[in-house]
């Protein structure tokens, strides 16, 4: 499925959380790390889980003009670590519809 989210099928360009500017905001979803993205999709690790095939507007940056409010659709939510202090979900998005070009 994450092929799916990130696009690696299609050979489409990602940036790491690194190399891009700003982060993507994510309202109603508390968001500690931007793990991948690409120009479909989305990927990203939360402090509480969002329900798959939920469509959520996310604020992508957009140069100059500050941020750009698409809808995602979420293609997967999962734990990724427990520890004491909680537990850590990993969720990807798409930003186009997921039987559009399947």
């Amino acid at each position: 499925m994450s092929t799916l989210v990130i696009n690696e099928r299609r050979r489409e360009p990602r940036t790491a959380p690194g190399e891009a500017g700003e982060s993507p905001q994510v309202p109603g979803a508390r968001v500690l790390e931007v793990l991948d993205r690409s120009a479909h999709g989305l990927r990203c690790r939360l402090a509480q889980p969002v329900r798959p095939g939920r469509t959520m507007a996310i604020r992508v940056p957009a140069g100059q003009s500050g941020f750009v409010l698409r809808q995602g659709w979420v293609a997967r939510c999962e734990v990724c670590r427990i520890t004491r202090h909680g537990v850590q979900y990993e969720a990807a998005w798409r930003f186009d519809t997921p039987w559009r070009d399947e």
